[in-house]
């Protein structure tokens, strides 16, 4: 995927509460809740083409060349299983 791609999937979960995957190659499903204070509160696409998600109670980095597949869940105490 596109770091532009992530970012227009991402940006309309901004403030809502639930739980976001990727799918990402040779690593397998990685996931982070979005609960009460743990909101999702910007994406950005970085210079060097790199994708950066800011929450309440921090920040992650990560290459969108790896990512595959990205869902999201509304229910944050629930995973949504296998979805693949």
């Amino acid at each position: 995927m596109t770091g532009e791609m992530i970012s227009n999937l991402l940006k309309p979960l901004i403030g809502q509460h639930g739980t976001i995957f990727m799918v990402v190659s040779q690593t397998g499903q990685v996931g982070f809740s979005t609960a009460e204070n743990k909101r999702l509160t910007g994406v950005e696409i970085r210079p060097d083409g790199l994708v950066r998600i800011d929450r309440e109670n921090g920040w992650a980095v990560f290459d969108p060349a790896g990512v595959v597949a990205v869902v999201w869940s509304g229910d944050p105490d629930h995973s949504p299983g296998q979805f693949l």
